[in-house]
C-alpha cells in the first residue's frame, strides 16, 4: 500500500521525467500567460490615462463655463446700467433747477417726463409692472401688507397698493406691496 506522500513523490517524479517538449508547453503556456497580464496592464494604464485626460477636460470646462457665465452676467449688467444713464442725466439735470426762477408746474412736468422716459427704459429691457389695484390678491405677485374691511370691494382684492411690483417674464423682480380687502 502507498501512502498520499509516495503519491506526491511519484508524481513529481515522473513530472520531472517529462519529456522536454512538454515542459516546453508549460513554459510557453505560462509565457503566453504573462504576455495576456502585460497586454492587460497596459490596456488598463490607457483607460487610467484616458479617465484622467478627460477628468482634466471636464474640469477645464467647468471652469471655462463659469468665467464666460460671469462675463456675461457682467456685460448684461453694463448694457442695464447704459440704458439708465439717459434717465440719471436727466435726473441731473432737474435736481440742477433753479426753484427761484422755475414755477412749480414746469418742474413737475420735467420729473414727469423723465418718469416716462425711466418707464421706456424699463420696458425695451423687458420689465414690467405687476397690476395690483383692483386685481384679485396673488400672493405669488402681491405682498399683503394691511387688511382692511371695504364693503364696496370683493373679498380679497387689493384696495391700495403702496409700493408697486415689477415682473421680467415669468421672474419676479420685486412683489407689489399692498393693502387687501376682506
Amino acid at each position: 500500500m502507498s501512502t498520499e506522500k509516495d503519491e506526491i513523490i511519484e508524481e513529481t517524479v515522473a513530472n520531472d521525467t517529462e519529456p522536454c517538449e512538454k515542459k516546453e508547453k508549460k513554459s510557453c503556456k505560462k509565457d503566453k500567460n504573462k504576455e495576456k497580464i502585460a497586454e492587460l496592464e497596459t490596456a488598463l494604464k490607457e483607460s487610467e490615462d484616458k479617465y484622467l485626460r478627460m477628468l482634466a477636460e471636464y474640469d477645464n470646462f467647468k471652469k471655462r463655463t463659469q468665467k464666460e457665465k460671469e462675463a456675461l452676467y457682467k456685460e448684461g449688467i453694463a448694457d442695464s446700467v447704459a440704458n439708465l444713464l439717459t434717465v440719471l442725466d436727466n435726473l441731473d439735470r432737474a435736481a440742477a433747477v433753479d426753484v427761484t426762477n422755475a414755477d412749480a408746474q414746469s418742474v413737475v412736468d420735467g420729473v414727469n417726463k423723465i418718469l416716462e422716459q425711466a418707464k421706456e427704459v424699463f420696458s425695451k429691457m423687458g420689465v414690467e409692472e405687476i397690476p395690483a389695484k383692483g386685481e384679485k390678491f396673488n400672493p405669488e405677485l402681491h405682498n399683503a401688507v394691511m387688511h382692511e374691511e371695504n364693503e364696496e370691494l370683493d373679498e380679497n382684492t387689493v384696495s391700495e397698493v403702496f409700493l408697486k411690483g415689477y415682473k421680467m417674464g415669468d421672474k419676479i423682480i420685486r412683489h407689489s406691496m399692498v393693502k387687501v380687502a376682506n
